[in-house]
């Protein structure tokens, strides 16, 4: 007989009899952000809490052609995503945008009935600005009154009640519209990732290891790992970001016997530092700090700021609406460009086409007006240090992860400061963290020692 189905509240019963006229049943709970919440925040709270500051260096060799692990290492990076998973004989980036990119933009629009992520809602950001939401690792895990609410975002950041710490994030949807919280985007690219992973490899992937900042506290932790359950993982560890970083790079390298390392990761949304003490092929932290309120993103907003006032200055061009999106992308690209480049321009025709001039900037000039950024830069640097017994002289080594790492006056800055270190920019920065984390998930499903990746 066909079966009934009923629900109660977040309970689904189903109700059948078969040919022989016996009754069963079975019920089902409804996975809710509500209940996947309550659920990881018990399990945390009910776990003996031991802070992991020692790490195996994994040696590469050891981790291919092992055909019983699926391993995955996502970067959740707030501008772009990186993903990587082992093969048969390697490791290898997933081109996981559905424009065969493999770096992924951590955007989603809500201008269709089922959400778009990634290069494509870049693309449009211009014509569906209202119904695009970015920079989620800027409001995961915090409470309403902490978020620093960018003027540049199209999405309006809300508290449905006084009661209710939580923000959330209002968007225009296709027909309506949308309040979602920071853990339901989160999920959705998630769940994008976990699909476009498994067409990849062909089969099912539970397991995953998701990286997060060094500075994130228990709250945005449990967010984190709120969104993986929602988008369909099942085993879900947390790795800080410095540490995968370090992996990737020591994983097929030989390793000092001992010496001090600072690691430093200035991604699009966060800068994370690390120190190390390199020992026996074990990573030992001596202290890490960050800024999550500070990355990338900001250098583009120093552009940005610089050409809105030369644009209304000299050429009467308001930028607002579509307009200040078209600015960013530009903004990016001068940035990028500025890295390898002494000087870049900005085409004011993109404004308006009646004006047929370029704005010019330097190399120099974009690092005279980055010179707040980099004192916020080297505050945190004091901050870290001061959390430890070393001086700038102590550190043997300082290697340069994450995206904003190619601006060359990173570099120069580190450089004066740390004068004693050996300086090394990863070759792909942007790929690092990934990298390190798909090692990290070999390495202890390898061992089946699941408590190896303690969250940090």
């Amino acid at each position: 007989m066909t079966p009934e189905i009923a629900r109660v509240g977040e309970i689904i019963f189903t109700f059948e009899m078969d040919e022989n006229y016996i009754f069963s049943y079975n019920y089902s709970i409804i996975e809710t952000l509500e209940n996947t919440e309550r659920r990881v925040k018990n399990f945390y709270e009910n776990q003996i809490q031991i802070k992991n500051e020692i790490y195996d260096i994994p040696q590469k060799k050891l981790l291919v052609n092992n055909p019983n692990v699926n391993a995955i290492g996502i970067d959740l990076g707030m501008t772009r995503c990186a993903v990587v998973v082992n093969r048969k004989d390697r490791f290898e980036l997933v081109a996981i945008d559905n424009e065969g990119e493999k770096q992924f933009p951590s955007y989603i629009s809500f201008k269709e009935a089922n959400p778009i992520c990634g290069q494509l809602v870049v693309n449009q950001l211009q014509l569906y600005a209202n119904s695009t939401i970015f920079d989620t690792k800027r409001l995961i895990g915090k409470n309403f009154e902490e978020i620093q609410i960018n003027p540049i975002w199209p999405f309006e950041v809300i508290r449905k009640d006084k009661n209710n710490k939580k923000p959330m994030i209002q968007v225009q949807g296709s027909d309506a519209t949308l309040q979602k919280f920071p853990e339901e985007i989160y999920a959705i690219l998630l769940k994008h990732i976990k699909l476009k992973v498994e067409e990849f490899q062909g089969k099912v992937m539970n397991e995953v290891v998701i990286t997060i900042p060094a500075g994130f506290n228990q709250s945005q932790k449990i967010a984190t790992h709120v969104a993986a359950e929602l988008a369909g993982w099942k085993t879900v560890h947390l790795l800080a970001e410095p540490i995968a970083a370090t992996i990737a790079y020591f994983v097929d390298r030989p390793i000092p016997s001992s010496f001090n390392m600072l690691l430093f990761d200035l991604g699009g949304g966060t800068l994370d530092l690390c120190i190390f003490k390199v020992e026996k092929n074990k990573l030992k932290i001596a202290t890490n700090n960050g800024d999550s309120n500070f990355g990338g993103r900001d250098f583009d907003d120093i552009l940005f700021k610089h050409f809105s006032k030369i644009l209304q200055t000299n050429y009467k061009i308001s930028v607002y609406d579509k307009t200040k999106y078209r600015l960013l992308q530009k903004c990016m690209e001068i940035k990028h460009t500025l890295s390898t480049e002494d000087e870049a321009s900005l085409d004011v025709g993109d404004f308006n086409p009646k004006i047929d001039e370029f704005v010019k900037i330097t190399r120099q000039e974009f690092e005279k007006i980055c010179v707040p950024l980099l004192k916020r830069i080297q505050e945190v640097l004091r901050q870290t240090l001061s959390k430890t017994e070393f001086y700038a002289t102590d550190i043997n080594k300082i290697l340069l992860v994450g995206g904003g790492c190619r601006m060359p006056m990173i570099q120069h800055f580190l450089r004066q400061t740390f004068t004693a270190a050996e300086h090394t920019c990863a070759k792909n920065p942007d790929e690092m963290v990934a990298i390190g984390a798909a090692y990290y998930a070999s390495f202890i499903m390898s061992k089946n020692d699941k408590a190896a990746c303690n969250v940090m």
